[in-house]
């Protein structure tokens, strides 16, 4: 037995979250208000049955090691020893082979760092790249101590090289420097057979490596080259690893954390380059969220070093969401948040290039949030007209609602209350309101537009992420999927391969799975889908368990769904790649891709009857 399983083994997941938050009966469940975020009406659910907890409020969940990591703001080994002293449990040495293994990814993460480093300085294609950086005002000094680079373009270029260097290509891909061919880019796209099953994932582009706390590669974010193929994404950055997690890393950092001690603040920015700016401009405690918006991870790192949050984003629509987004966890997390404003149409990094000054400037005058959102708000409406009033109360108390500390709730209120001429105890009441309409999102609830842009999950992750519930929900599913349907052609996900690759020996069992599954951001993801698939809260904000008549029709249902949605795809590429092949009279290309269009047309005419 692991050390984790014994202390669970000792531990009563109730008795564990007891010593923190008021538990409450619900059936065979515990509900609680949800120490994470604000809220009046309990969405906080526990299931003693399989020890693990859910909030349907703030999307959070896992089992006592995820809460007590979360709510006492520990790194896990710091949550283990915790743990293991009040379960009585003297824990063993770490897994020799498990920190050699992860001492090995680190190390290909630093040959590769290297490998790109050394494109960028002594290469042609790197030396126009070099010229761009300038241009952009970053000097060879921070290029150096920011140890950018270049990704050649070319499918192979960094396997090879790590290959040379004596690592496996198994080794290499588990570090994210590669992506698995899979049938359809072979079909769709490239004629040419491949001599392996993996490409490079970053080709002709500009890297910007990633670092932890303790100064270590673990992933990178990578930016198409100026004047390379604009029709791919602007940004490619490194998937989910055993070292990489976007949501616990902060791009900077590494460079940071000292800056953030001395000034007792963090400035946080939107993209890499304004990081990079901003420190040559002398702003030593900047960071960026990478690939993710900002999370309670990340709150928690900050509150390491700082209890103070400067908020320098791009105030388009986007920008304005995001700001908003972070300040609401802010305010739930307790940590002071000011919101910095830079002259219309500039960001930080143009602005450090052409008037640092006023960069520093800016920052230093940052506006408290609320007084910020404030101002803006009053701006935009005329507070004397009752419709207007009503827009001004609606937009305002949204943002109040989430404050954590009761006394800067009431100081906001009885302000608002003052400026509109409105008495305060109504405010309260709407207050009260609002709190509960914006904490509890049931599934069936539409995602608001602010989610859709910070929560993107596009159709085919939704009806893979609707599949694995079902299975995980559902034991008889979860075989009969596994045994008698085609999954090949379904995208690439790591919860759902350990589902396929292991089904028959965790006997297609949930409890078996959470038991043996090794990689933590798996094991999470299960438990949330898990708890999501077999829990609602109903109208009567009681939780309650889904039944379904036909859980197998259902799953059925949604792969039929997946492969529509992969078709529907996959025909749209084609015909881009017919107008180029026409464009160039490749009628070789041309006969190829009308015969896969027409077959692909003919599979969803078929596809299109069973799922209607």
């Amino acid at each position: 037995m692991s050390d984790i399983d014994d202390i669970k083994s000792r531990l009563n997941i109730v008795d564990v979250l007891g010593g923190y938050i008021r538990l409450e009966k619900a059936g065979a469940n515990w509900r609680a208000n949800c120490p994470f975020h604000n809220e009046k009406s309990p969405s906080f659910m526990v299931s003693e049955d399989k020890q693990i907890w859910h909030c349907f409020g703030c999307q959070k969940g896992g089992d006592i090691f995820g809460f007590v990591m979360e709510i006492e703001g520990l790194e896990f080994r710091e949550a283990l020893n915790l743990l293991a002293e009040k379960a009585g449990v003297e824990l063993k040495k770490v897994n020799p082979k498990q920190a050699a293994e992860k001492n090995r990814t680190l190390e290909i993460l630093e040959m590769a760092t290297k490998f790109y480093q050394a494109h960028l300085l002594q290469t042609p294609a790197g030396k126009k790249i070099m010229e761009y950086l300038q241009e952009r005002g970053i000097n060879e000094e921070s290029i150096k101590d920011f140890r950018l680079g270049y990704a050649p373009n070319g499918w192979k270029n960094t396997l090879n090289f790590l290959l040379k260097k004596g690592f496996s290509e198994n080794e290499i891909a588990k570090t994210g420097l590669l992506v698995e061919k899979n049938r359809q880019e072979t079909n769709s796209t490239n004629y040419q057979p491949q001599t392996t099953n993996y490409y490079d994932r970053f080709r002709d582009r500009i890297i910007f490596p990633i670092a932890d706390t303790n100064d270590k590669i673990v992933g990178y974010s990578a930016r198409v080259a100026p004047g390379g193929d604009e029709s791919q994404a602007k940004y490619v950055n490194s998937p989910e690893t055993e070292v990489y997690h976007k949501s616990k890393i902060l791009y900077g950092i590494n460079r940071a954390k000292n800056g953030i001690r001395q000034s007792g603040t963090v400035l946080l920015v939107e993209g890499n380059t304004d990081v990079i700016a901003s420190h040559q401009a002398g702003l030593a405690n900047t960071v960026a969220v990478s690939g993710t918006a900002l999370t309670p991870e990340h709150i928690n790192i900050i509150k390491r070093y700082a209890t103070d949050i400067r908020m320098c984003f791009d105030m388009d629509n986007a920008g304005e969401l995001a700001t908003k987004k972070s300040i609401k966890l802010c305010f739930e997390k307790e940590i002071n948040v000011h919101v910095v404003q830079l002259p219309s149409g500039k960001d930080a990094a143009e602005l450090a290039k052409n008037n640092p000054e006023l960069l520093r400037s800016a920052v230093e005058n940052a506006k408290p949030a609320m007084e910020y959102f404030f101002n803006a708000v009053f701006a935009k409406y005329n507070k004397e007209k009752v419709e207007d009033k009503k827009k001004i109360t609606q937009e305002l108390l949204e943002m109040i609602s989430y404050l954590a500390n009761e006394i800067e709730k009431s100081h906001w209120l009885k302000k608002l209350a003052t400026e509109i001429d409105v008495n305060e105890n109504t405010l309260t009441d709407m207050l009260k309101r609002a709190s509960l309409e914006s904490r509890v999102v049931t599934p069936s609830q539409d995602l608001s537009q602010e989610s859709k842009i910070f929560a993107p999950s596009g159709k085919i992750e939704t009806l893979t992420t609707d599949l694995i519930g079902l299975m995980l929900v559902y034991s008889n599913v979860w075989k009969e999927v596994l045994e008698k349907e085609n999954l090949s052609f379904i995208p690439k996900d790591s919860l759902l391969i350990i589902m396929i690759q292991k089904g028959r020996e965790f006997r297609f069992s949930f409890d078996e799975l959470i038991k043996n599954i090794d990689v933590p951001f798996d094991k999470s993801r299960a438990e949330k889908i898990y708890f999501e698939s077999r829990y609602r809260v109903g109208l009567d904000n009681e939780l309650e368990e889904v039944i379904l008549e036909h859980p197998l029709l259902e799953a059925k249902n949604r792969l039929q769904n997946i492969k529509y949605e992969i078709n529907k795809n996959l025909l749209d590429k084609i015909s881009k790649d017919l107008d180029v092949a026409k464009k160039n009279s490749d009628k070789e290309a041309v006969k190829i891709l009308m015969e896969e269009y027409t077959k692909i047309n003919k599979e969803q005419s078929l596809l299109n009857k069973e799922i209607n």
